[in-house]
């Protein structure tokens, strides 16, 4: 009798064992599509604000960067084959993670280019590079934590990678200016001119060809 007890007490850990597996696997589907529509849509837009800022020399082209989380929204609500994560643990932590991931991206980019928008019309230039909020590192090291803690939740070590490195290489290389460094040395103002206007369209495309539509890819392919 007690035998037969452990046995189902073992098959019964077995049961939820694999459960929880296959529910992970489900919900790594489920982020794997979410990463690549995001990654591949942030993609698109850098392309199109850039070409936008180019071709007008004025940066109104960055105002789409509003309209983009509105598009992601509505293309993963009606994406058919997105696969339904299940309602678990599991999926509640990485619903949260993006969520508040959303939260403070959002309301520290608004604060910030309200604050850049009046310290722009109170303080000298001089003034100004000293005072104005930094927005694309920010965001950038905001999405690259959630990318990191989504690879915990899922025990998924590459992703957890993914995120810390591409988010730190992207982060501080946008931080820095490496580009524009490399320009003003290379080119001439008015190409230095036209990069400002499309900066940082560059280093957004390549954070989500990095570091959310690859891993995203990645996530969706496997078994």
């Amino acid at each position: 009798m007690e035998e037969t007890m452990n046995m189902t007490a073992e098959r019964s850990l077995e049961i939820i064992t694999e459960q929880i597996v296959q529910s992970r696997k489900a919900v790594s589907k489920d982020v794997g599509q979410s990463l690549y529509v995001l990654g591949l849509y942030t993609m698109g837009m850098a392309v199109v604000v850039s070409l936008i800022n180019y071709f007008s020399l004025t940066p109104l082209g960055h105002l789409l960067w509003l309209v983009l989380p509105f598009i992601i929204w509505w293309v993963l609500r009606n994406n058919k084959e997105r696969v339904n994560a299940p309602v678990n643990l599991v999926g509640t932590l990485v619903s949260k993670t993006w969520w508040t991931f959303a939260v403070f991206a959002i309301s520290y980019t608004v604060l910030a280019t309200i604050w850049n928008f009046i310290m722009a019309r109170m303080c000298s230039p001089n003034e100004y590079v000293r005072m104005h909020m930094t927005i694309t590192p920010i965001v950038i090291l905001l999405m690259a934590m959630a990318v990191s803690i989504t690879g915990h939740i899922l025990k998924n070590c590459w992703l957890v990678w993914f995120g810390i490195t591409a988010g730190l290489l992207v982060a501080i290389n946008s931080h820095v200016g490496v580009g524009t460094i490399i320009l003003a040395r290379l080119y001439p103002p008015h190409v230095v001119g036209r990069w400002s206007l499309i900066d940082p369209c560059p280093i957004l495309f390549l954070f989500s060809f990095i570091g959310l539509m690859l891993p995203g890819l990645m996530l969706k392919k496997q078994k």
